[in-house]
């Protein structure tokens, strides 16, 4: 069963920076946004909204940075923990100074990992953002072989039965059966794959509607979502624009369903189709907003230990 063509041309970086000067209230994956334009203006176009269908095959994440020996993702949010469906209250502030990171993932459509390279070497820039003087300086440049990793992490996820995914920055999901404009904050298989396998087939030049819903039904079958992503999955309320919007944060398990990964098992070798859209996952994000900050994700194998009644 044809499914898919192997690609080699994602590249995922790992960017570290000194930055100062920007104190108030920002999702940060927009100054991530600001400064890649600044280094390679060329990409400027494929970062706006776009309705042509066509999917964005490049993603950036917020900052991170560490505090008290723990990663910590940065952005203004509010504490909603009373009533959800209507949150109010003063915004998080941001204060940039110090050390940070970001990473970015982009397909070799959009651009070669050497010209990404030769821009990014010399980035020293002070500039003006949401009226603030602000300065970034490269600080350490990792170049991520996310293809290799991930072929290692699907093949222990089908031997533990179960994969975990981190919603790393927060996710807004896309429903796969909606033209419309709508978020979804349910984290089902249908809402979390649908992005990466759109990104996949159209990538490899494989898309078509009857394919992408067959591979979605497939993925659906094979994956369970426990009861207790109602615990592990959280919401936050970020603010991006000028209100808060929810998003969802935390983590879920997903758990093998056996019966399936069998029968399909037949006709395709799941190892290497499950390392593919895993790929594009961990490297292209999931869900809407990906080219601003949102939906970066990280994808790890469960423990054997785990109740596997949970995937029955």
């Amino acid at each position: 069963m044809g499914l898919y063509m192997m690609s080699n041309n994602i590249h995922f970086f790992r960017v570290g920076l000194y930055i100062e000067g920007f104190r108030g209230v920002l999702f940060t994956g927009k100054l991530v946004k600001t400064i890649i334009i600044r280094v390679l203006p060329e990409l400027g176009g494929f970062f706006q909204p776009s309705r042509s269908g066509y999917p964005k095959l490049i993603h950036v994440s917020p900052l991170y940075t560490r505090v008290g020996g723990r990663i910590r993702c940065v952005y203004s949010s509010i504490d909603c923990r009373g009533d959800t469906a209507r949150c109010g209250g003063r915004p998080s502030q941001v204060v940039l100074n110090g050390d940070y990171w970001f990473y970015i993932g982009f397909s070799e459509k959009l651009l070669s990992h050497e010209k990404f390279l030769e821009a990014v070497m010399g980035l020293d820039d002070c500039f003006v953002f949401m009226d603030q003087r602000v300065c970034a300086v490269l600080s350490e440049l990792e170049y991520i072989n996310m293809r290799e990793a991930i072929l290692d992490t699907a093949r222990r996820v089908l031997g533990s039965g179960k994969l975990k995914i981190v919603f790393s920055s927060p996710t807004m999901l896309r429903d796969p059966f909606k033209r419309t404009k709508h978020k979804s904050l349910i984290p089902t298989v249908f809402n979390i794959f649908s992005t990466p396998l759109y990104l996949m087939l159209h990538n490899t030049g494989s898309y078509s509607l009857r394919k992408y819903r067959r591979q979605l039904l497939i993925l659906h079958k094979i994956f369970n979502e426990p009861y207790t992503t109602l615990k592990t999955v959280k919401l936050k309320w970020v603010v991006y624009k000028h209100r808060p919007e929810p998003t969802i944060t935390g983590y879920m398990n997903l758990f093998i369903n056996q019966d399936y990964l069998q029968y399909y098992g037949r006709y395709i070798d799941m190892e290497k189709y499950l390392g593919e859209i895993l790929t594009y996952m961990a490297a292209l994000g999931v869900g809407v907003g990906r080219a601003t900050g949102f939906g970066h994700v990280t994808v790890e194998p469960g423990q054997k230990k785990e109740n596997a009644a949970e995937g029955k």
